[in-house]
């Protein structure tokens, strides 16, 4: 319950209109919803003896109450007003449930609301990993194992999220407003039929109907750890099918190739025919326990009988067919609570699992004392003692590392596969944090910059920068208060040879929506995109993580030359596999998480054999013992040493 509360305190900000106002008309609407249900009986008792003309005489509770109203009133008048009273319960029933479902469709989009911002503020590596614990939080380890020869993919955290958000929050949002309506309803309905047996005297109905609802409960709680069981089953292997279909989705063009897509088909098969079955072995085991329920409802007329015999006097019919009524509405209403706490149990993993999305740390962590990036003087970077090791790792990807970086220099990055090259930018960029060691730009602590800060000081193109399916003009205007005018970004899809896309007379244009399935834009264009929204960026340092990734060799050469003009005297950090094709200042290699050699890239092809075999890599050449011949490259520069 307390994990229920908690992710309903959450939604307060999503929500369309107070979430305390609307749960509590809820609530109000189904207590209003369980007293008149309750009174009900006592209503349908008094038309009985109108209809039979047997005057009901004087009793106490709502069945006295009732009968004193309609005194001297005809038959019929007195079953039309029985009628009424039956409309306005069901109406303000019907209204109540109707008011209910919306609040569920609103929590449900609150929630996922929620949810969507939790994850985009977390680490990409925490969002995985609360995925990942999330499975284990709903049990899903504990489901049974697939049958032999059966493989089931392993499901990455980040669909599980998926699932989380898409789906689960629904679940989630129509259990919680359905035991705040729910609750209300079965107590008030309870406490008027209690009223009214007790002040009847008949108050040994209510405890032999309790009686029978106990006894109900104790034969049918196997059967309800069967259906718990199923349950976990059909939702594991829903999660098995989710992850199937998406692995299979992401490499069609793959198993074409490799003649697989018949292979492909069968695990599909063999998970869709998994979840049949669990779906089945659920059903089956629901109707169990709904039959047993059923034949407890069946016997209760006896219990009627037996408590007039009990009670030792003669009943009038309407009492009789008020007692017909009370105690199916009392077994029903027990039912609903023990539903209402039994669905608390079984959800409280899911619950759990919701809260743990929910309570994400955001990334970067904020500082105590944040300063804004009006703070950032310059472009200047200092990296000063670096360590980092990544969870799970056996050793540091970056260890003890410092670097100096002048305002407006154009540094390149290179070293072999795992050396830190892009571990290093991650840090500068606060997508990790360091475990030791500090990184200044412009003379403030990187640590100290607010997060939402961190887009006005750096530009990024990263390996993983991608479109997003909308316009050319959408996509270029992400992340900006106020979208860039169409002459800038004209200018800046010209610089990165895109100007067919701000030709008035192309069949391309700012317009032009990017779809991914199938894609309107090659693999390069989507590449040269993605730097023209970079460019448009007013940032004081621009980092680009293997600009040349994707595009054929002469673009990505032309590419790599343009670099300094791009970065218009900015300070520039570039990571690439081919540093003699920038117009460096300096280039930086990296072997093992350290600096093994700075300088230009002459100086380099000089003196670094791990540069040489580089080059000779990027150039499909066998390395040479000595200084490559000076190929095209820009002036020298300045080549500061590492710092100790």
């Amino acid at each position: 319950m307390r994990a229920l509360l908690a992710i309903l305190s959450r939604l307060r900000r999503s929500l369309r209109g107070g979430i305390a106002s609307r749960l509590a008309q809820v609530m109000a609407l189904s207590a209003l919803s369980g007293a008149t249900a309750g009174v009900l009986p006592a209503v349908m008792g008094i038309a009985l003896n109108a209809v039979l003309r047997r005057p009901s005489g004087p009793a106490p509770g709502l069945a006295g109450f009732f009968a004193h109203l309609v005194v001297g009133l005809s038959p019929w008048t007195v079953i039309a007003l029985a009628l009424v009273a039956t409309l306005l319960s069901v109406a303000v029933t019907v209204y109540s449930s109707r008011r209910a479902s919306e609040l569920a469709g609103e929590v449900t989009a609150a929630l996922r609301i929620e949810l969507l911002r939790a994850v985009l503020h977390a680490s990409p590596r925490d969002v995985d990993a609360a995925g990942r614990a999330s499975i284990e939080a709903k049990g899903g380890p504990a489901a049974p194992a697939p049958p032999p020869g059966v493989k089931i993919p392993q499901v990455r955290g980040t669909e599980i999220v998926k699932l989380a958000v898409a789906r689960e929050s629904g679940l989630v949002a129509d259990f919680a407003v359905a035991l705040i309506g729910g609750f209300p309803q079965a107590v008030l309905t309870l406490a008027v039929l209690s009223w009214e047996l007790f002040a009847g005297g008949t108050g040994i109905v209510l405890a032999g109907a309790a009686a029978l609802f106990v006894l109900s409960r104790l034969v049918s709680d196997r059967a309800s750890r069967r259906v718990g069981r199923a349950m976990a089953a059909m939702q594991h292997s829903d999660a098995a099918v989710f992850a199937t279909l998406g692995e299979v989705l992401s490499a069609t063009e793959d198993l074409r190739l490799l003649g697989a897509r018949k292979q492909a088909v069968l695990e599909f098969s063999a998970a869709a025919y998994r979840v049949a079955d669990a779906r089945r072995n659920f059903t089956g085991a629901l109707a169990v326990a709904g039959q047993i329920k059923s034949v407890f409802t069946a016997v209760s007329p006896l219990l009627i009988l037996v408590a007039l015999q009990l009670a030792g006097r003669a009943a009038d019919p309407g009492e009789v067919a008020k007692l017909l009524l009370v105690v199916p509405l009392l077994m029903a209403r027990l039912e609903a609570l023990d539903a209402l706490r039994a669905g608390l149990i079984e959800r409280e993993p899911l619950l759990r699992a919701t809260s743990l999305l929910l309570d994400l740390p955001g990334a970067p962590r904020a500082s105590p004392d944040p300063v804004s990036a009006a703070a950032v003087k310059s472009g200047a970077i200092v990296f000063d003692n670096l360590t980092f090791t990544p969870p799970g790792a056996a050793r540091p990807v970056l260890d003890g590392l410092s670097l100096d970086v002048p305002d407006g220099a154009l540094i390149g990055i290179c070293g072999r596969s795992g050396s830190g090259k892009s571990t290093l930018l991650r840090l500068l960029l606060r997508l990790d944090d360091a475990d030791t060691g500090s990184i200044f730009v412009g003379g403030t602590d990187l640590q100290r910059l607010a997060p939402l800060d961190l887009p006005r000081v750096f530009a990024v193109l990263g390996q993983a920068s991608r479109l997003l399916e909308r316009s050319v003009e959408g996509n270029l205007a992400l992340g900006f208060e106020s979208p860039p005018s169409a002459a800038a970004m004209h200018e800046a899809l010209r610089r990165v040879d895109l100007a067919e896309l701000a030709s008035p007379d192309g069949a391309r244009g700012l317009a032009t929506e990017v779809r991914s399935m199938p894609p309107n834009f090659s693999g390069g264009e989507q590449r040269r995109l993605v730097l023209a929204r970079m460019l448009l960026r007013d940032a004081r340092v621009l980092v680009l993580d293997e600009p040349e990734s994707g595009l054929p060799s002469a673009t990505a050469e032309h590419l790599l030359r343009g670099v300094a003009e791009i970065a218009a005297g900015r300070t520039c950090v570039v990571v690439t596999h081919a540093p003699h094709l920038l117009k460096s200042t300096f280039n930086v290699v990296l072997d093992a998480g350290k600096i093994a050699g700075i300088g230009t890239h002459e100086e380099l092809a000089a003196t670094s054999e791990i540069y040489r075999a580089l080059l000779a890599e990027g150039l499909k050449t066998p390395p040479a013992p000595g200084p490559r011949p000076p190929g095209p490259m820009g002036p020298p520069g300045m080549s500061p040493p590492p710092r100790a």
